[in-house]
């Protein structure tokens, strides 16, 4: 523990700064894509590719930022994470094409990986093993107000000035935060400044990923996750273009309805902290799998019973956050425990399954809507039986280790 910087107050409300530049690149667009398709005059496909590749982009470059760090310094690489993230937010606000909007998006998202990441390491960097869960804790909490508040200012910045304006403010936080951590947060981590060869670090990263994913049970409980936020993320991705173009919905109002979502993962997170260690993973994590099956399959019938409504997305969609909430923080336990030496590339690989199947979740349904809700359940429902598969699969893997111990 560094006694000198855990004491400069100014520490980690710079980290929680950092962590909302994730849902700030993910959240705060969800209610534009009906805008981006008038705007450019095109379909579906493309206008959540400027979601999904952003998400997919953002899993991949958060596996690296780990690694990078631990050799070139936490603040020289954060701060090129962030230069990505703002000069990424400045392409799509000027871009005039759907295509540069894509490939703003792609390097928003790419630098947008660094958040998260490099905030809890440099957090271990600062408070040491001994404060690191209640630091955590206290981030996660800061983090999880990014999702629950974007999407709702997002809807009213589209409403008042367009959804570039978006852009512009994103532009004008990724610039703060650099000036911010440039001038006010020291470099922390002391083995930094070794001059090793990026394709080295690849290398470690890549092994010690490999050591991990040869255990059957770190493999499934890292992707159930992944298949949780591909559920979640498909329903709350179409009901912000079927709300404002099936429905007519203004823009902001949907900001409203969609605050319900996000709560109610709070809420479910708030169901796993009190019952802790009184249930097993292997329940929690079956029990909530199993949850979001059955709401996928009730809201199908839903819809095909009474049409299409705000409710019959946004209702279920809250449901779902709260099976998420409740079985997401049993599945990353799962994987940490695996290989508690590989602590920091289990999270890692958790971090990427969470994205990157969010990011085709939603590039699924920009290929499948329809002005319906119905291939958006179908899409869901995917992911929702593979994640009651391998919640199912990481329990007996486990009874199967303990059995041969």
């Amino acid at each position: 523990m560094n006694e000198t910087l855990a004491r400069d107050r100014l520490i980690f409300p710079i980290l929680a700064s950092i962590t909302f530049v994730s849902p700030m690149a993910n959240h705060m667009f969800i209610p534009a894509l009906s805008h981006v398709k008038q705007e450019f005059g095109v379909g579906d496909d493309l206008a959540f590719m400027t979601l999904s590749f952003a998400i997919i982009s953002m899993a991949i470059t958060s596996v690296l930022y780990g690694g990078l760090s631990d050799q070139w310094g936490r603040k020289r690489v954060l701060l090129g994470g962030l230069a990505l993230y703002t000069i990424g937010a400045e392409l799509v606000w000027f871009a005039p094409t759907i295509e540069l909007v894509i490939a703003g998006r792609i390097l928003q998202g790419a630098g947008a990986g660094c958040g998260i990441v490099l905030a809890r390491a440099i957090a271990r960097d600062v408070y040491g093993m001994g404060r690191i869960s209640s630091v955590i804790a206290n981030l996660t909490a800061a983090y999880v107000l990014g999702p629950l508040l974007s999407p709702t200012i997002g809807a009213y910045f589209i409403a008042w000035q367009g959804w570039r304006f978006l852009f512009i403010f994103i532009t004008a936080v990724g610039l703060t935060l650099i000036a911010i951590v440039y001038f006010r947060l020291p470099e922390t981590n002391p083995q930094s400044g070794r001059h090793v060869p990026f394709s080295s670090i690849v290398k470690g990263t890549l092994r010690n990923y490999g050591q991990l994913l040869r255990v059957p049970r770190f493999t499934a409980y890292a992707l159930l996750p992944g298949f949780l936020s591909g559920v979640f993320f498909a329903n709350a991705a179409a009901s912000s273009v079927l709300a404002q173009e099936t429905l007519n919905m203004p823009t902001e109002i949907f900001g409203l309805w969609f605050l319900l979502m996000p709560v109610a993962f709070m809420i479910g997170n708030l169901i796993s902290g009190q019952i802790g260690n009184r249930m097993s993973i292997g329940f929690m994590t079956i029990a909530g799998s199993s949850l979001s099956l059955l709401v996928v399959v009730l809201q199908w019938f839903w819809h095909a019973t009474m049409g299409l409504s705000i409710l019959v997305m946004i209702i279920p969609g809250a449901i779902q956050g709260i099976a998420q909430g409740m079985c997401m923080p049993y599945a990353q336990t799962g994987a940490l425990r695996v290989n508690p030496s590989l602590a920091g590339a289990a999270a890692g690989a958790v971090v990427f399954a969470q994205l990157f199947f969010a990011g085709m979740a939603e590039l699924a349904v920009g290929l499948r809507l329809d002005g319906t809700l119905i291939p958006v359940t179908y899409v869901m429902f995917v992911f929702a039986i593979a994640g009651v598969l391998t919640a199912i699969f990481a329990e007996i893997s486990l009874r199967r280790s303990v059995g041969r111990h």
